[in-house]
């Protein structure tokens, strides 16, 4: 909150003026917010709202990643929004007790964040799934969530909004995850990818087959079971880790290769919205627990990094550093006049 409080000191009149801020009849001039009253009105702020506008804002300006399927089909990529939800660290009390929890959809392809939610004190995620989709254009788009959202309700409600799912499934949904776990998936289709990095070796096998008819999981038209094999290329020991999924999607719509790749991209979410939020901004240490304030930041937060993904930034630290030596950079970015 300093560090806001010092940019919005350190700004000419035009740029005061053009932010709306109050003007002194008796110093003749805007003058800037204290550190004290941003604090107050970001604590006071209804979080719902806000994000509402915020994402109203990302919406309109979003490309064709979540306005309906880029080539979708055999060898095409699917318009997707993935959902997770994260704890803000700094709020949880320090002997214990739940913190401000927030549900976000982000794009697969831009990255950007179409919606977010407050999950309030005593709910849980599955609550705010429908709420936070609403407001959201899904036709023809995949929507991609954990094993959490796998959920006969959420299939209905996405079937009903003309969307596509991709849903993972474990040991939760029990009886699900045990007709899946019998099928004879040595006579599925196969795709093995292998990937390299942070000192493991990392195979995933996806075999894919047509849904059984006695399933019962609403839309469901294929299953997949997802197999990766990780191995420590210092010490050699190697994990392994097996679980399956449904989705809407026919064959005719996507192949193995593009259910995989867009699991992988749900995966994702983490790297490019919760591990940035916590990088770029230290989220996680920040001090702000009063109010809806940690909402109101963390909301904050998605609006830079969506509208900088907008323009075309790809690594978030450098971007910011790039704005933060031009007054007029962020003003033009969000579309103010300068």
């Amino acid at each position: 909150m300093v560090a806001i409080w010092e940019w919005a000191a350190d700004l000419p009149q035009w740029a005061l003026r053009e932010l709306g801020a109050r003007f002194d009849p008796r110093q003749d001039r805007y003058v800037a917010p204290g550190e004290a009253t941003l604090r107050r009105a970001l604590a006071c702020v209804d979080g719902d709202e806000l994000d509402i506008a915020i994402s109203a804002w990302i919406n309109h300006h979003a490309g064709p990643d979540n306005a309906g399927p880029d080539n979708a089909g055999p060898g095409g990529q699917w318009a997707a929004v993935a959902l997770d939800g994260k704890t803000l660290r700094g709020t949880v009390g320090r002997t214990g007790g739940a913190g401000v929890h927030l549900l976000s959809a982000l794009t697969h392809q831009q990255g950007t964040v179409a919606g977010q939610r407050l999950v309030p004190i005593g709910s849980s995620e599955i609550a705010e799934f429908a709420p936070l989709l609403d407001p959201i254009t899904l036709t023809e788009t995949v929507v991609t969530a954990d094993a959490l959202h796998t959920t006969r309700d959420h299939a209905t409600y996405l079937n009903q909004r003309g969307a596509h799912y991709v849903f993972t499934v474990k040991k939760n949904q029990h009886r699900l995850h045990a007709r899946l776990t019998a099928l004879p998936w040595p006579q599925g289709t196969h795709h093995t990818s292998t990937t390299i990095g942070h000192g493991r070796l990392e195979q995933r096998i996806i075999e894919v087959l047509p849904a059984p008819t006695d399933l019962d999981f609403p839309g469901a038209t294929q299953v997949f079971q997802i197999t990766r094999y990780r191995t420590d290329r210092t010490t050699g020991d190697r994990e392994t880790h097996t679980w399956g999924g449904v989705t809407t999607l026919t064959p005719d719509q996507a192949t193995p290769t593009q259910i995989a790749d867009l699991l992988r991209r749900h995966w994702e979410i983490e790297n490019r919205l919760h591990w940035v939020r916590d990088t770029a901004y230290h989220e996680d240490h920040s001090q702000l627990r009063t109010g809806n304030a940690p909402r109101a930041m963390a909301s904050l937060r998605n609006l830079a990094i969506s509208a900088l993904r907008q323009a075309g930034a790809t690594n978030i630290a450098q971007a910011l550093r790039h704005m933060t030596r031009d007054t007029t950079r962020p003003l033009t970015l969000l579309g103010i006049t300068t």
